[in-house]
């Protein structure tokens, strides 16, 4: 259980210091928001899957703090902080990411995360303690530069508490 409160808490102060180095200039609510990503998590072993449900759902919320001005070629990318949800029924896990975003021009776009999961103790998770938790993903914006962007995801995510892991295909809503 210390072990859980510790990387709570490792969790905590790693978004926190990112928080409160980003430049005034990057603070902007403009360049700042949300995204809420919804989809499916399809694990790779055949014991989860026994274990659980071949497919499970997934959904990730995610906060943008930094955005970096565009190169000349067009590429910026965000700093922000993400959780989320995988599972299906009694077999899920909560991750929490520090995420980056790289953007390669207005329509592609890739996401690495990294962080901390907190598994339910059932048939897949032999354990509640917090485990290493990552995802990395590439997008498609199929409305870029509307008022509410919209894309498409798929990605490879996992724990690596029982190592649970998977892809995932999703889409993707920026508010």
């Amino acid at each position: 259980m210390m072990h859980k409160g510790l990387l709570c808490l490792v969790t905590a102060a790693l978004i926190g210091t990112l928080a409160l180095t980003t430049p005034a200039s990057a603070q902007d609510t403009e360049l700042q928001g949300f995204t809420l990503s919804v989809g499916a998590f399809f694990p790779n072993q055949g014991s989860v899957r026994r274990n659980s449900e071949d497919v499970w759902i997934s959904f990730d919320l995610g906060y943008k703090f930094q955005t970096s001005e565009p190169t000349e070629s067009g590429f910026y990318y965000d700093l922000g902080a993400s959780v989320g949800y995988r599972g299906a029924g009694n077999n899920y896990y909560i991750p929490v990411h520090v995420t980056f975003t790289g953007y390669l021009n207005e329509q592609f776009f890739y996401r690495a995360g990294a962080g901390v999961g907190f598994p339910k103790k059932g048939r897949v998770f032999t354990a509640d303690d917090a485990s290493f938790s990552y995802t990395i993903e590439v997008g498609y914006n199929l409305s870029a530069g509307g008022s509410t962007p919209l894309a498409v995801t798929v990605g490879y995510t996992g724990i690596s508490r029982n190592n649970v892991n998977g892809f995932t295909v999703g889409v993707q809503f920026q508010f």
